[in-house]
């Protein structure tokens, strides 16, 4: 790892750890010797970002600092990259294009060389078998999913048996050739989870749904044994 990598490393590590932070701790989290960490420390503090304690005891984060937009590291921007072309591949055309405007945007706001780097990241995610045709938008979808509309979806089940629904939206699943909403069914009073294609119409509705979204999707992980939502 690069040192200014190292160093950026060390703010994040700090900014999330709300006690003092030893030297010996962020050795181990960062593969390399407390010596190493005392020397960064000193470099830190002398960079102007507000670092207390000393060495044996700990370090803490300063209150109200932030880092300077757009900082970071080459895994990241590798990441970044990665994840902005899986989203060009798999996502609907509105947030494909987002993608592409955010890859501008962040290779213009970054130095040079790492504008270069990020450019020329040659990490892809090609999509090999299509996303079946969908007759609703998807952006519709998470519209109201961002703002907690309910939904009234013309839904064709396996069997082809065609049913209309209120629904409310709490998340979108992407898999390799489809797209699921899960959504709570007024209908069944149960989660259930509806596949886009399958979808005829769709017609997002004035109306708001309570609870909120995070409690939903919290009460159907549970339900469904998915303990990183939960």
């Amino acid at each position: 790892m690069k040192r200014a990598d190292r160093l950026i490393q060390i703010i994040e590590l700090m900014r999330r750890e709300r006690r003092p932070v030893t030297a010996a701790y962020m050795a181990e989290e960062l593969e390399v010797t407390p010596r190493t960490i005392y020397r960064d420390m000193v470099t830190l503090t002398a960079s102007g970002v507000p670092i207390d304690g000393e060495a044996g005891i700990g370090y803490v984060m300063g209150d109200g600092y932030h880092m300077p937009p757009m900082m970071f590291t080459e895994d990241e921007l590798e990441a970044l990259m990665l994840g902005m072309r899986m989203v060009q591949e798999r996502a609907d055309k509105d947030l494909a294009k987002a993608a592409k405007n955010l890859i501008g945007k962040i290779s213009t706001s970054i130095p040079d060389d790492l504008s270069a780097l990020f450019l020329n990241t040659d990490l892809y995610a090609p999509q090999f078998v299509k996303i079946k045709d969908e007759t609703v938008s998807v952006a519709d979808i998470r519209h109201a999913l961002r703002h907690q509309f309910k939904i009234r979806i013309t839904y064709a089940d396996v069997k082809g048996d065609v049913t209309t629904r209120i629904v409310w939206p709490i998340l979108m699943a992407h898999f390799y050739d489809n797209r699921n909403m899960v959504a709570w069914c007024e209908k069944r009073e149960a989660f259930r989870s509806f596949r886009t294609e399958r979808m005829q119409q769709l017609e997002v509705l004035p109306e708001k749904y309570r609870p909120y979204r995070k409690s939903l999707i919290k009460k159907w992980a549970i339900e469904n044994q998915i303990p990183e939502l939960a």
